[in-house]
């Protein structure tokens, strides 16, 4: 961000405490169902795993990440843009 000028330190830090601000609750995953979605959705296991989440609490995703996005809507996971 800082490398090609795309934000000042000022917004970076606002939007860090913004980001701080946001409830965050940890699950752990079900590795198994998390693999599988890696392999159909031919994407990282670690993206697989928001899927995964998604998918066990039926809460919206939200991505900015169109590989993502195409997966979660492929999965009928409703996805979130701001």
């Amino acid at each position: 961000m800082f490398k090609q000028n795309r934000l000042t330190l000022k917004e970076a830090q606002k939007g860090f405490a913004i980001f701080q601000s946001i409830p965050v609750r940890y699950m752990e995953a079900d590795f198994n169902n998390v693999l599988k979605l890696s392999k159909h959705s031919k994407m990282y296991a670690y993206d697989a795993y928001f899927l995964d989440c998604a998918l066990r609490r039926k809460a919206p995703l939200l991505t900015l990440d169109r590989t993502m996005k195409a997966a979660a809507q492929k999965l009928k996971i409703e996805t979130l843009e701001v």
